[in-house]
């Protein structure tokens, strides 16, 4: 936990909190914070600012007073994610967060195993834990929206459509002919980047995928595993959106 993470309800009129828990023991026991110090903080979907130390009791509950200051990072982008793996899955929420995705759009693809769908990973409450995690490693605020989409021919011809999606939009591909390194500069444009399993999309899924206008993607002559991938492929996208200007 890199700052303070607080949720609306816990913030009284005055401005103070009261942490319990694992985030007070996180600031008694890692920070070692003492009362009148001041730590990074931010409020789940809103603004970030900074929390003081006021007073720790005896039962090691931290009582904090918050000040915000300056509006959250923007997001915008959208993950699409085949369902891996549930402990997997539950790394890549945090990944997502931490990276910071407006939208997660979770689906079956054929090489999804059915069984991934049935795990704890997929209950709301333990995405919720997760997202929070990754915000509190990123210092973000913004919680992205989960939706899951358990067949992939319906979520293609109607879900998809009605999500809103940035009309820049990227399937990663192994097989794909063109590379990251051959993208024009995005010019400051959000995305949508989809990924598939470990064992990679179906051709005929690309084909669905490239008709709603994702573009077959690869970073390299070999295929990564699924966290590797949207890591890798995040940042390549992300740094080709900031090159506002391509030098000769």
């Amino acid at each position: 936990m890199n700052f303070l993470l607080l949720h609306e309800a816990e913030v009284d009129a005055s401005g103070r909190a009261l942490l319990r828990g694992r985030r007070a023991e996180h600031v008694r026991t890692v920070l070692r914070a003492q009362p009148g110090q001041v730590l990074r903080a931010g409020r789940v979907d809103g603004p970030l600012g900074r929390a003081t130390v006021r007073a720790i009791d005896a039962a090691g509950n931290v009582e904090v007073e918050t000040e915000w200051h300056a509006p959250p990072p923007p997001t915008h982008d959208v993950l699409l994610l085949a369902v891996p793996r549930p402990k997997v899955l539950l790394r890549l929420f945090e990944h997502a967060a931490a990276l910071g995705y407006r939208r997660l759009v979770l689906f079956r693809s054929w090489r999804v195993e059915k069984s991934h769908l049935q795990s704890s990973a997929m209950q709301p409450e333990v995405q919720r834990e997760h997202l929070l995690a990754g915000l509190e490693q990123a210092g973000r605020t913004a919680l992205p929206e989960v939706t899951f989409c358990p067949l992939f021919k319906p979520m293609v011809e109607d879900q998809l459509p009605g999500f809103g999606l940035p009309p820049t939009r990227f399937v990663a591909h192994p097989q794909a002919t063109v590379r990251t390194s051959d993208l024009a500069a995005l010019a400051g444009a959000p995305f949508a980047l989809a990924i598939g399993p470990d064992g990679g999309f179906l051709p005929y899924e690309v084909d669905r995928l490239a008709e709603l206008g994702f573009l077959p993607v690869s970073c390299g002559d070999h295929p990564l595993r699924t966290e590797t991938a949207v890591a890798v492929l995040t940042g390549q996208l992300a740094l080709l959106r900031d090159c506002i200007t391509v030098r000769p």
